[in-house]
């Protein structure tokens, strides 16, 4: 059964698109115009705010909650001189899950920005997934890849 999901976070709609390839899911960029979806899922980047009460969805936000909550959340953590931030994909009430990111000394805020979209399009789909099949999500679904098993790098991006 196809099953849809609308996409607030244009960064990495392109490696969600990838993702689901092959899989029965629709990926449906959202529309602030029309925000009324009949949607399996709804997922934002740090705006469930204008999500309406009941409706399924996750946000991904950019820190490792409750660390810097609100909207300027990677900019505060960098402006304070912390070395491990990250992403925490969650719902209105649980934490889903949470991956880190680190910052060095000569990191700039524009490779800081960067590696948290790149490490939300490797845990979003697999977090997306685990929900649509309702099933618990694992970190071991993240080293699964097929080039995993075979030994070799075939460029999935799982594991870099």
């Amino acid at each position: 059964m196809l099953k849809k999901v609308v996409i607030s976070y244009p960064e990495i709609f392109d490696e969600l698109k990838k993702y689901f390839t092959d899989k029965d899911v629709e990926l449906v960029v959202f529309d602030k115009d029309n925000p009324q979806y009949d949607a399996d899922l709804l997922v934002f980047f740090d705006n469930y705010d204008c999500v309406l009460k009941g409706e399924n969805f996750i946000n991904v936000h950019p820190s490792i909650l409750p660390a810097y909550e609100g909207k300027d959340a990677i900019f505060s953590a960098f402006k304070d001189g912390v070395k491990v931030s990250g992403i925490t994909v969650h719902s209105k009430d649980k934490i889903i899950a949470q991956y880190p990111v680190l910052i060095g000394l000569d990191t700039h805020i524009d490779d800081f920005i960067s590696e948290i979209h790149s490490v939300a399009s490797k845990l979003l789909p697999v977090v997306i997934d685990s929900i649509l099949n309702d099933r618990v999500f694992d970190f071991c679904d993240l080293f699964s890849n097929p080039c995993h098993k075979s030994g070799g790098c075939s460029g999935c991006g799982g594991c870099h």
